[in-house]
């Protein structure tokens, strides 16, 4: 069942119990939505947007920047029925073994789960992202570079999929317009959550179980917010709630002519254990295929410099065995106390503080990117199968240029998930520490972020929260 906020003051909701009230409609939420459904559990979804864009629902997503040049707060999300994946761009990857193993970077990078905690819903997980589930080159080479496969979902877009499947669901309302603004309950329990319309109605949901899956800034914003409003009525408030926030670096580090099969395997990375033994992070190499024209300047570009060479390209060229690529990174950030979500003073319409996002690059993430930069082009000139032209913000160690694409638009982190309180918000099981039925789906529970994109994981994610819920 669908319903509208917007429309009606939903009164008739108000003396229903449900067995959960999920808060956020983007692919967290939905997809716990419909697993806890298919277990025959009562399911409040409720979502702050409509079933379109608008500019007032877009507006609550406004806020501050500060530290390093980054992307506009609501320009990175959208505030309505299927969220952000209503832009996604389709980018697949599970986490892989060694990202839930960085204890060796201290105890702020150990997970409290593993990979075999995520295995099981992987299978599931692609299915509902129509993706094939084969992510492994076969390694057989000794050397310290990896092929990764990535695969790409149509992209699925969450609310035209499931819209149908909510709208005649028995056993989900899904809210529209629904936005939280009050708690009620006490000893750690909350019993009920108070929804606003923009129009001015209001809803109570009572249930047994909450759960926040409003994005990888909201859970944390919304977390301080009652942290704030109800000291520690609902949950631990000692723990980093908006710290340890992450993104992925996304940069251009200049171009390449590389042998045709390198570039067609387009993605890799460094290999597990050489990340371990140079102490760095996960960073994944990108190789974009440029047109017939721009690999020819190119090699004009080396044949000026080294003759023998491009006449070597040219013959290469000419029988093409051998492409120019645009060679980029993103990588892995480092959690780090710095990086933080925080409440301003400017409020938006329902009276909820904005946030100010402070998100700066660390010595380690530029370690990362140097470390496996030097790798990846040590492995391509032994084996002599290209040459890369790095631009002069690296050769000369400079800052980071600001005309590039800065990030990812991959929110992760400040609710994150830890085995103690000094370095998480919630426990193995997305619970929110101390609180007897508050939990957290979504990016924002990510201990580390891993070097890849966020969405697979985020699905195996609720359909694990989904099994312990129903549990």
């Amino acid at each position: 069942m669908i319903v509208d906020l917007d429309n009606s003051s939903l009164s008739d909701f108000t003396n229903n119990q449900f067995d959960v009230c999920i808060i956020g409609s983007g692919a967290a939420g939905i997809t716990l939505a419909i697993k806890l459904s298919q277990k025959n559990l009562k399911v409040a979804l409720c979502e702050g947007g409509g079933l379109d864009y608008s500019i007032n629902s877009q507006d609550s997503y406004k806020g501050k920047e500060t530290g390093d040049p980054y992307l506009t707060l609501e320009g990175s999300r959208l505030r309505f029925f299927g969220g952000s994946t209503n832009h996604w761009a389709g980018w697949c990857r599970p986490f892989s073994a060694i990202d839930f193993k960085r204890g060796y970077l201290g105890k702020e990078f150990e997970w409290p789960i593993t990979e075999q905690d995520l295995n099981p819903y992987l299978q599931e997980a692609c299915n509902i992202l129509e993706i094939q589930n084969d992510f492994e080159y076969p390694h057989t080479s000794q050397s310290d570079i990896k092929g990764i496969k990535t695969q790409f979902s149509p992209p699925v877009r969450f609310a035209k999929k499931y819209k149908k499947e909510l709208s005649d669901s028995q056993n989900i309302v899904l809210f529209l317009n629904s936005n939280l603004t009050e708690l009620n309950g006490s000893d750690k329990h909350i019993r009920a959550a108070y929804f606003k319309s923009f129009s001015g109605n209001t809803v109570t949901i009572n249930a047994k179980k909450f759960v926040f899956a409003m994005g990888g800034i909201e859970n944390s914003r919304f977390l301080l917010w009652f942290k704030e409003k109800y000291k520690d009525k609902f949950f631990d408030t000692s723990t980093p709630i908006g710290q340890y926030w992450m993104e992925h670096p996304h940069f251009t580090l200049g171009q390449a002519i590389v042998d045709y099969q390198i570039g067609k395997v387009r993605f890799y990375s460094l290999k597990n254990n050489i990340q371990i033994q140079q102490r760095i992070l996960g960073c994944g190499f990108r190789m974009d295929l440029q047109p017939e024209g721009a690999t020819e300047s190119m090699i004009k570009e080396v044949s000026c410099l080294a003759p023998k060479l491009g006449r070597q390209l040219t013959s290469l060229a000419e029988k093409n065995l051998i492409c120019g690529v645009r060679f980029r990174a993103a990588w892995e950030q480092a959690p780090t106390l710095i990086n933080r979500i925080s409440l301003l003073n400017d409020k938006d319409y329902f009276g909820i503080p904005r946030i100010n996002l402070n998100w700066q690059k660390q010595p380690i993430d530029r370690l990362t990117l140097t470390q496996s930069l030097r790798t990846f082009n040590n492995w391509i000139l032994n084996n002599n199968i290209g040459r890369i032209q790095l631009q002069d913000w690296l050769i000369n160690n400079l800052d980071y240029p600001t005309n590039d694409e800065l990030a990812g638009n991959h929110h992760m982190g400040g609710t994150r998930m830890a085995s103690d309180v000094r370095f998480g918000v919630i426990d193995s099981n997305c619970q929110v520490f101390g609180s007897d039925n508050l939990y957290v789906a979504g990016s924002s529970v990510f201990t580390t972020s891993g070097a890849n994109n966020p969405t697979l994981p985020i699905i195996q994610l609720s359909l694990r929260l989904a099994d312990y819920l129903n549990s």
